[in-house]
C-alpha cells in the first residue's frame, strides 16, 4: 500500500467536499424546487453565514491551500463572494472542482515540509509547514463549511442522511459490499 500523501490529505478531500457540496445541493434543488430560491440566504441562526457563504468559504479555503502551498500553480480562481442562487453555487463549485482537479499529486512532492508564512488576523503570523497548513487549517475548515451547508440544508426540510455526506469520501476505498 502506497503511504498517504499531502494530495491524499488535502486536495483530494477538497475534491470530495466539493463532490458532497453538489449531491446536498443537488438534493435540496430536487426536494424543494419552489423553495429552492431562499437556500442561499438560509442560516441556522440569525447571528451565524448562510449557505451561500459556506459553499463560498469551501472553494475559498481549496484555492487558498494551493496558492499558499504551490504557489506556481496558476491561475487560481478568483471570486467576488456574491453568488446569491443556486445555479451560481454549482457554476462555482464546479469551477473549483475542475481547477482542484487539475493538480496531480506530483505537484505537491516534498513540499510537506515547506514553511509557509500565515497572517491569522491583525498583525499576527505564525510559520507553519505545507502539511500542517493543511491538515491544520485548511482541511478542518472545509470540513466544518461543508458540515453547515448540509446542517442548514437539513433545517430546510432537505432529506439528507449521514450517507449523503459519508460516501464520496469512503467509496473510493470501499473494496466489496454486500447487501445482506
Amino acid at each position: 500500500m502506497a503511504p498517504i500523501t499531502l494530495y491524499d490529505n488535502s486536495i483530494d478531500l477538497f475534491i470530495k467536499a466539493h463532490e458532497v457540496l453538489k449531491h446536498i445541493l443537488e438534493k435540496a434543488k430536487q426536494h424543494a424546487p419552489e423553495e429552492s430560491a431562499s437556500f442561499p440566504t438560509a442560516r441556522l441562526y440569525e447571528d451565524m453565514r448562510p449557505l451561500s457563504f459556506q459553499v463560498q468559504s469551501v472553494s475559498s479555503y481549496s484555492a487558498k491551500c494551493v496558492e499558499r502551498v504551490l504557489p506556481h500553480k496558476a491561475p487560481f480562481p478568483a471570486w467576488e463572494d456574491d453568488e446569491t442562487t443556486l445555479d451560481q453555487l454549482f457554476a462555482r463549485i464546479d469551477e473549483s472542482l475542475a481547477f482542484l482537479k487539475g493538480i496531480e499529486a506530483k505537484d505537491l512532492d516534498g513540499l510537506e515540509e515547506k514553511v509557509l508564512e500565515i497572517q491569522m488576523g491583525r498583525g499576527s503570523s505564525i510559520a507553519i509547514e505545507g502539511k500542517g497548513y493543511a491538515l491544520g487549517i485548511a482541511v478542518p475548515n472545509v470540513f466544518f463549511h461543508v458540515s453547515m451547508a448540509y446542517a442548514i440544508l437539513r433545517m430546510k426540510g432537505v432529506p439528507l442522511g449521514k450517507k449523503d455526506f459519508s460516501s464520496p469520501y469512503v467509496e473510493p476505498y470501499v473494496l466489496s459490499q454486500s447487501n445482506s
